[in-house]
């Protein structure tokens, strides 16, 4: 191969690593759907469960962005998705209040405030999408128009009217049955209300929940998709009674390895020069099929252990290591990336392939078919780990006590660990536990940290680098 041809495969791999499907633009050529995607599609499901980077914000960004239901049933291959409008409930867009005013009302509002501001939020974005469906009375439709980020100024308006709003939505309800029309009201970063007050994203994702859970048993034709961290949904669970019915009609997002291996190939597939590296996998026993799906682009069809062991020997080489530490390349890759209870998500392995294209590029391979080496997988495994931890630091605060068992080596006495973790960092937010075995128990409970069979605690590789850990006879760093 020729050093120019493999340094532009080099920067289309390289490409993996910020290409994730919830940002960018060709969503539906990248996006690879599962099993549980159709089924959290079905009209009785309304919340969509999954941790950061399980891909809950790409198939909500999907849905807003396909070309109506046709579309979306020749995209998840399910031909009993229904049809139906999407509307955009809540989100980030420029359609809904910015979460710093809703932390600030939501600090002092009650359970009822709450309560009112999710109806009338939804009436009116219903209104705004449908406007011949429903009135709207005049003074709430006037009061949030002018006034959208200012809830104390029109929550009083709406609660005042409150009767008039809840009469709208059932009339929403009757308009859509005699017009046999489905429309599904969608959620999404709810996890950003509260990022200071984990106490108010509980009080406005209890007041949501609970608001759906009467909806879901009182409408059949106006239903909702809320897009939930899992953590979010035992929290919302505190608030009101009867919420652990809800889990009834959820459905998680997750990945197997098969689906991993499928997620990086049909990224990689939209690339002209790797798909035609690609199909050195296409012939052959164990081998690799690519199938162009019209608008949709390219989709790889099964990949058995066998054809993942061959698609990552073509990559990076047969084995990881030497000696008693060497493993199967395909093997290792899924290993290194799971947390402490075995999941894996695909941002993690695209990460690490597109880092380890970035790498490989610092000193391209002179000869041969492959595209990276072994230390170019290690040495991006640290950048993964550092990624993953960035995400996580996001979204659970007490995962920064990880930063007191810096420079420690595994495996961790755990009375040590129940000390070091109580005690505060520099810069966390306030209010934080100091419950050192509380604090275990969350960790363990997130999949940050293991407890081993004699009471050890370990901690998984890809959070393991990031925070600096190190292992018996090896270092913090991938190298």
């Amino acid at each position: 191969m020729k050093s120019q041809d493999r340094l532009q495969l080099l920067t289309a791999l390289e490409k993996l690593s910020h290409r994730e499907s919830e940002n960018t633009e060709d969503l539906e050529k990248v996006f690879l759907p599962l099993p549980s995607h159709a089924l959290a599609l079905r009209p009785e499901i309304v919340i969509i469960r999954g941790g950061r980077g399980a891909g809950k914000s790409a198939l909500f960004r999907l849905l807003s962005a396909i070309d109506g239901p046709k579309q979306l049933r020749r995209l998840i291959d399910d031909e009993r998705i229904p049809d139906a409008k999407w509307i955009e409930a809540f989100s980030q867009s420029h359609h809904h209040p910015e979460v710093t005013p809703l932390d600030q009302y939501g600090k002092e509002a009650s359970s009822e405030s709450l309560r009112t501001f999710w109806m009338t939020h939804l009436l009116l974005r219903i209104s705004e999408e449908m406007p011949t469906l429903v009135s709207v009375p005049e003074q709430v439709r006037n009061a949030w128009s002018q006034h959208r980020t200012d809830l104390k100024s029109w929550i009083p308006i709406a609660q005042a009217h409150l009767g008039q709003i809840s009469q709208a939505l059932d009339q929403v309800e009757r308009a859509l049955s005699l017009k046999k029309q489905l429309v599904f009201a969608t959620y999404d970063h709810l996890d950003r209300i509260g990022s200071f007050d984990p106490s108010v994203r509980r009080r406005y994702v209890g007041a949501l929940l609970a608001l759906w859970l009467s909806y879901s048993n009182r409408y059949r034709q106006l239903r909702a998709k809320i897009f939930l961290r899992d953590d979010l949904l035992d929290a919302g669970e505190l608030g009101f009674p009867d919420a652990s019915k809800l889990r009834a009609r959820s459905v998680s997002i997750e990945w197997d390895v098969e689906s991993l291996y499928r997620a990086v190939v049909r990224h990689m597939s939209q690339s002209e020069d790797l798909r035609v590296w690609l199909g050195r996998l296409s012939t052959g026993r164990h081998a690799l099929e690519l199938t162009k799906h019209g608008e949709f682009g390219w989709y790889p069809g099964p990949m058995s252990e066998s054809t993942q062991h061959r698609f990552a020997t073509l990559l990076a080489g047969e084995v990881m290591g030497t000696g008693t530490k060497k493993g199967y390349t395909y093997r290792w890759i899924p290993n290194h990336l799971q947390d402490a209870q075995g999941r894996i998500v695909p941002r993690s392995m695209l990460c690490l392939i597109g880092f380890a294209g970035r790498e490989a590029a610092k000193h391209p391979l002179g000869t041969g078919i492959r595209l990276i080496t072994p230390q170019d997988l290690l040495e991006s495994l640290q950048e993964t780990s550092s990624t993953r931890v960035g995400e996580i630091k996001e979204e659970y605060e007490l995962v920064v006590r990880l930063e007191n068992l810096r420079g420690r080596r595994l495996l961790l006495d755990p009375d040590e660990v129940v000390k070091d973790v109580s005690q505060p960092v520099p810069n966390e937010k306030q209010g934080l536990s100091k419950d050192g075995r509380a604090v275990v128990d969350e960790l363990v409970r997130l999949g940050v940290i293991s407890i081993r069979p004699d009471g050890r605690i370990d901690v998984p590789d890809i959070y393991r680098y990031g925070f600096g850990i190190l292992r018996k006879g090896g270092a913090a760093r991938a190298r």
